[in-house]
């Protein structure tokens, strides 16, 4: 993820937002978490800025959506011990954090926080899919 690549996630993302009539933060990350981007639009609540952001960390971190980290802390599953609720200043199990793939290939995540966890995880789902559609568009393959 670059900070090119990542202007243009965020085109997309606002676009998408404002369609679905919502104000919200979006936050990408690079594959490791590192943040890239941040736009919190017009009206959305400070606090969503910053939720966006774990959103975004925990999916690269974990390399799975946001929603699914809880299962660490389930005492029958590998990771028993790892405390969902307060392990970092990042980590969050809130719905609305997915990874973003180029085939095998993490090349960062993305989070977003202004609506439900559903329409959150909707919105990241359909920048996702619009991201793949266009993807010969994005260069992937130069993502640094």
């Amino acid at each position: 993820m670059n900070l090119k690549l990542a202007k243009t996630i965020l085109s997309i993302a606002v676009s998408n937002a404002k369609e679905m009539e919502r104000v919200c933060s979006i936050a990408l990350v690079n594959e490791n978490g590192w943040l890239v981007a941040l736009y919190r639009m017009d009206g959305a609540p400070i606090p969503t800025a910053e939720i966006a952001r774990d959103k975004a960390w925990t999916a690269a971190v974990f390399r799975r959506p946001s929603s699914e980290v809880s299962a660490y802390g389930d005492p029958r599953a590998q990771g028993f011990g790892l405390n969902a609720q307060n392990w970092n200043d990042r980590l969050t199990i809130i719905p609305g954090g997915i990874p973003i793939w180029d085939g095998d290939l993490m090349i960062g995540a993305i989070g977003c926080c202004g609506a439900t966890p559903e329409e959150d995880v909707f919105l990241c789902q359909k920048i996702i899919e619009e991201i793949r559609s266009g993807q010969d568009n994005l260069n992937f393959k130069e993502v640094g």
